[in-house]
């Protein structure tokens, strides 16, 4: 009865397997004709030595949604596609995405000791969740991100340490692997890891022929000048937070108009504020996991952090796979119950509801409170528990 209860779950996987792989090949036949995310146009100016940033800044014309609101060493990456004709570079990257989606999750299979059946169902959630499909339909950076920021949790050397720093690129993610370096007093690995932007922005400037002060600020310059009104996250919410309120804040809809705020005194001041607070708040939690030695259990909650710490699209909760992992290993506390729930309902349902709803303000700082409830909750309880009763 025991046998025949393991084969009728071994062929149910492998049904839900299939049907994974379905809906790969959906994305991938998406992703074929959009892709519209993939900073190839910002990597094809620099080619040409057109520094990008001074070139959107100025209100110059965009391919697709590719604003190239990324570090300097993302432009320099991907300096090979720019080379290639649009049609071409797309497949690539389309290419390296797909093999990214299978060799993430079963390199944290692999190194927590995850059982084979548990691990094929862990792929099965993450290739099918809305995250990670449209992650591949808009040919984003996400994936690419998420590897480099989770390889030095998974490999242990200076080669990792110097490829983490690739996470760097995207700041809304990168940068809170900086802090932990810092705050965990790391020095040598954080030094290890800063090299791969330093290097970039050197090749970068030195390309384009840029001041390098000037241009070492211009990535900052453009993302902060756009204010996407977002509300789930600390940082948004913080930063709405106006005490000098002398303009519009609808008017930053429109991405060249928000370039403009800039230059308001109220605007930087209220930024300023913000970015402060940020900080502070940022320090505080990284602070209390420095101390957990159970790096499943670190790794989870630093993505967490990120999630709930600064703007994110739909496409980066893909962060959620340490932490849906580690509640899988461990599904029998209720606490890992109540983080799989909440998981799978952004995963899964929380597309549905926005589709119906559309942008809802109530919606989004509920959808962020959850998060930070969860965040709390989870903080309290294994930094209250022996980490070795963790699988």
């Amino acid at each position: 009865m025991l046998n025949y209860s393991k084969l009728k779950y071994k062929k149910t996987l492998l049904f839900f397997f299939i049907l994974s792989l379905f809906s790969l090949f959906q994305s991938s036949l998406k992703a074929l004709k959009d892709s519209c995310d993939f900073q190839w146009f910002p990597s094809k100016l620099l080619s040409q030595g057109i520094n990008h940033y001074k070139y959107f800044l100025e209100g110059g014309e965009t391919f697709k949604c590719q604003l190239g609101e990324y570090a300097h060493g993302l432009q320099v990456v991907l300096l090979p596609f720019a080379y290639l004709e649009w049609s071409t570079a797309k497949i690539i990257w389309l290419f390296i995405n797909l093999f990214l989606v299978f060799t993430i999750p079963l390199m944290l299979c692999k190194k927590f000791y995850v059982s084979d059946e548990l691990t094929v169902l862990i792929l099965c959630i993450f290739i099918t969740c809305s995250p990670t499909r449209n992650a591949i339909n808009l040919g984003q950076q996400s994936l690419f991100t998420m590897f480099f920021f989770i390889l030095p949790f998974l490999i242990k050397n200076n080669y990792s340490y110097f490829f983490s720093g690739f996470s760097y690129f995207k700041y809304s993610v990168g940068s809170i692997l900086a802090f932990y370096y810092l705050i965990s007093k790391k020095y040598k690995l954080f030094l290890f890891s800063i090299i791969p932007s330093l290097l970039g922005w050197i090749i970068y400037f030195m390309m384009t022929n840029s001041d390098p002060i000037t241009n070492l600020f211009e990535p900052l310059k453009l993302i902060l000048g756009k204010n996407y009104l977002k509300t789930n996250d600390l940082y948004s919410l913080i930063s709405q937070i106006y005490i000098f309120d002398n303009y519009d804040l609808k008017e930053t809809k429109i991405l060249h108009e928000s370039f403009k705020l800039y230059t308001d005194t109220s605007f930087v001041i209220n930024k300023l504020i913000g970015i402060t607070i940020f900080l502070s708040l940022t320090f505080v939690f990284i602070k209390m996991i420095s101390n957990i030695e159970n790096e499943l259990v670190k790794l989870s909650i630093l993505c967490l952090i990120v999630l709930v710490f600064l703007p994110h699209a739909r496409y980066d909760y893909i962060l959620l796979l340490p932490l849906l992992i580690l509640s899988l290993k461990n599904f029998k506390y209720i606490i890992f119950k109540f983080n799989f729930g909440v998981i799978i309902y952004y995963f899964y349902f929380n597309r549905f509801i926005k589709h119906f709803i559309g942008y809802d303000q109530v919606y989004e700082i509920a959808i962020f409170l959850i998060f930070f409830i969860q965040l709390i909750v989870n903080l309290i309880y294994l930094r209250g528990k022996n980490n070795l009763i963790l699988k």
